[in-house]
Parts: structure tokens; sequence; C-alpha cells
């Protein structure tokens, strides 16, 4: 099979299903209607009767031998799990080999030589779900399960993979289905008066958009807390960027100078707050560039500035406010921010009280503390607990779609009454689309392709 021709159930597929480089064990997944043949072949169990007669679901010893030379290159352990009770639907045996690369590649090789196929990125899982093994939210929660950087991002993707998301979206389609029947037949048979009465329908229509715009809530709190958020350390030069990441960090992770313009380009580290990678960034310091490199630098700077989810706008206490200051102000002004008033270990030049709620010194250390903790009530107020977040980490698809139905439920919410009643079905027809594509109704190979590309080869 290749991206986008379709599924092929014919396909045995192989891989090595656990990452590279030396370990104590490795494994090979096969998955497909020859996996037990083809790994007969290589597998000579200590009983007569071979790998076809053991129980599914048994560990057994084994000796895994080049059926072309009959030499022996490993002892293993060899499973057997087959269709439908399986994780791809399919019959999957897998071995695990000791974690030599060189051997593990050798195993593959003979299985591929035996009539296998090396799977794709994703392919086993792919196979999952187009068995109906998973739903596609689930499918994707596998990803983000591989891929959770911290121990909360982990918790989310575990439960989503435990499902559930997929019946609430279900339900409210279903009903969504109802009043787009009831529409119908009112429009049909106005006379008759046995559709749904329009302010019922109104109400039913608020509450459907109320419904979906928490999950896209939800689903927006789920993806900061998997793919992490970022904060942008700003300001004119010599400021004191560089000495408060490095304070915040707690490592030396920026060059640290009392010239102006050590920083030219971007310089980050991650700290984990409340479960929540936040990637901190430090960059040349905005103002008057002194030539083409600290232009290009600040530029730079501010696209940083621009993308990231906060800022921590930093000023010297130690000397005037500056025409710099007040424009790097002035650029922040409708952003989530904290003004950080640095160098508090020397004597003060101004004492404005709008910006000096947060007064540090990233030499000494005081006041570093207060600046943690706006950070972490940022990120908690940003990401919310466990609890209100239902559980849902979503991909970038997800929520999307979930998105483009909440827009066309509340179009059709604010239409229905004032517009004829087949444009606001147009609207719900919508509606539903994006719905049954948020939980894999409605898909195409195109779309499969995108959402597996981004596993690893062996899931």
């Amino acid at each position: 099979m290749t991206p986008g021709s379709g599924f092929a159930p014919d396909d045995t597929i192989v891989a090595i299903g656990t990452p590279p480089g030396t370990g104590a064990i490795g494994v090979i997944r096969i998955s497909g209607p020859r996996a037990v043949p083809l790994a007969s072949a290589m597998v000579h169990l200590s009983r007569p009767d071979g790998l076809e007669a053991v129980p599914a679901r048994t560990v057994h010893r084994a000796s895994i031998i080049d059926p072309q030379t009959g030499e022996e290159l490993d002892v293993a352990l060899v499973v057997k799990m087959m269709a439908p009770q399986s994780y791809t639907g399919e019959d999957v045996v897998e071995l695990s080999c000791h974690g030599n690369a060189p051997l593990l590649g050798e195993v593959t090789r003979l299985l591929l030589l035996g009539g296998a196929r090396l799977a794709e990125p994703g392919e086993f899982t792919r196979r999952a779900y187009l068995h109906g093994r998973l739903d596609l939210l689930q499918a994707e929660a596998v990803a983000e399960l591989i891929g959770a950087r911290t121990e909360r991002a982990v918790r989310l993707a575990a439960r989503q993979l435990r499902g559930g998301l997929a019946g609430v979206i279900g339900k409210i389609r279903e009903q969504l289905l109802d009043l787009v029947a009831g529409l119908e037949v009112d429009l049909d048979f106005p006379e008759d008066e046995v559709g749904v009465p329009q302010v019922a329908a109104v109400e039913q229509l608020e509450a459907f958009g109320d419904s979906v715009a928490r999950l896209v809530a939800a689903a927006r709190r789920g993806r900061a807390i998997q793919s992490g958020m970022s904060v942008m350390l700003t300001g004119s030069p010599n400021v004191g960027k560089s000495s408060l990441l490095n304070a915040l960090l707690g490592a030396d992770r920026a060059i640290v100078s009392p010239s102006p313009g050590t920083t030219r380009d971007l310089v980050d580290g991650e700290l984990v707050i409340a479960g929540v990678p936040v990637r901190m960034m430090d960059g040349a310091g905005l103002g008057i560039p002194s030539d083409v490199i600290d232009a290009e630098g600040m530029r730079r700077a501010r696209n940083a500035l621009e993308e990231s989810d906060a800022i921590l706008v930093v000023l010297d206490r130690s000397r005037d406010i500056s025409p710099s200051d007040r424009e790097v102000l002035a650029l922040t002004a409708d952003r989530p921010r904290l003004i950080v008033a640095n160098k508090s270990d020397l004597a003060a030049a101004w004492a404005d009280p709008d910006l000096s709620g947060y007064v540090c010194s990233a030499l000494t250390g005081d006041g570093i503390g207060r600046i943690k903790a706006w950070l972490r009530e940022w990120v908690e107020q940003r990401t919310a607990s466990d609890g209100e977040e239902g559980g849902i980490v979503a991909s970038l698809r997800v929520v999307d779609t979930l998105e483009a139905a909440a827009v066309a439920l509340r179009r059709a919410a604010d239409e229905l009454g004032r517009v004829p009643t087949e444009a606001v079905l147009v609207d719900l027809r919508e509606a539903l689309t994006a719905l049954e594509q948020t939980v894999g109704i409605q898909t195409d190979d195109a779309i499969l392709d995108r959402i597996f590309a981004t596993f690893c080869v062996g899931k």
C-alpha cells in the first residue's frame, strides 16, 4: 500500500516496534492474514506442535531461525493474537528479541523476504481504526500518548484513549439529526404542524452550540497541555532579560554581558509548570539597531513576540524609562503580559506603581519566586484542572472541525426565523458534516494519510 492508495487487506506488514538503539528487549510486530505462517517459518518452539497450535495470548520461549540457512539468530519470546481480538483486528504476532539493532534488522529482513511488507508510519493503528478496534479520536490519542512530554499530558492522552469523546459528539449528532428531520417535515407540511416548533428549535440549536463550544474550549486547553506554551522575555537592550531567563531556568542558558546587544538570536529553555511544558524565550533587545545583524535579531525577536502565548516585559529599574521601553510597553499592551522591574539590587531611578508591581533582581534572585508564581497562575488559568478539561486532548484537526461545527450551529440559531428554513438547513448540514469528520464517520484517504503520517513506524 502506498500513501493514498487505500487499505490493502491482503497485505501482511512488519515493523520494529521499539526505538532504535541498544536495549534489553526489541519488539518486532507482524500483522495481517499471513502473520502466523510467516512467523512460524522462523520461530521454533520447544513444543512439537508449533506456533499455529499454541493458544492465543500465551507467551512462549522460542528460537529464531534463519529459514534459509537454519542458523539460530536469537532466543526470544513469542505471542500470537488472533483476529479480531488484537490491536489491529487482524492476526498479530509479536517477537520480543534481544534489543540489538542489527539483530532486529536481520529478523525483519527475513520476514520481508518471506512475503511481508514493511509497515508505513502509523499503519498498525490505521488498521485498528479501519477494523473498528479504535475510533478516529482514540487513534489520534495513541499518537498524543506517545508524544506526551509531561505526566499531565500522559494522563489526558490515556483518558482520551479509553474513549468517551466520540460518544459525546455522537449524541449531539443524533439529536441534531432529529432536529434537521423535524425542520424538514415542517418545511414540507407547514399546515399539519407536525414538525419542530421554531422556538423549541432555536433553544435546541443554542444548547447544541453551547455544548460544542465547551468541547472546543476543553480541546484548546488540552492542546496547551499536550503541545506546551511559550513565554517571551522582551524589553529594550541591556535591561537584564538574559539574566532573568537564566534565573527562571536555574541554568546559564543565555550569555550575559554588560554590553548592550549581546543577545542577537533567540535563546530558549523549557520549564514544566503545573504539568505543562513552557518554552521560555529570550531575544534581541528592541530599539534602534546598531547594524544589519542587530536589525535581523530584532526582527526575529518581534516575530517570536507575536507568536508567544504570554510576555514578560523587562524594565531596568535603575535607569530612567526610555523611548524604547515605552515602545515595548505600547507594543505589548493588548497581550497577556507581566511587567517586571529588574535590577532591584541597584538604586531605583523611578517608582511608577503601574510598572513596578513585580520588582526583582535577576542577579541576586530576589523576587524571582513571585514571577514564577505568576507564571504558574497563568498556566493554570489557561489549562484549568484535569476535571474541567474532561479528558480532551485533541489534535488540531479535531479543534478545527469542532470549531467549524460550533460556528455553523451559532449561525443557524441566529438565522432561524429570520431567513428561509432552507438556508438554515444548509448551516445544520455543515455542522453535521463537521461533527462526522471529527469522529471519522466522514473521512477519506487523504485525511487518514495526514493523521497517521505523524505516527512512528511500528505503531
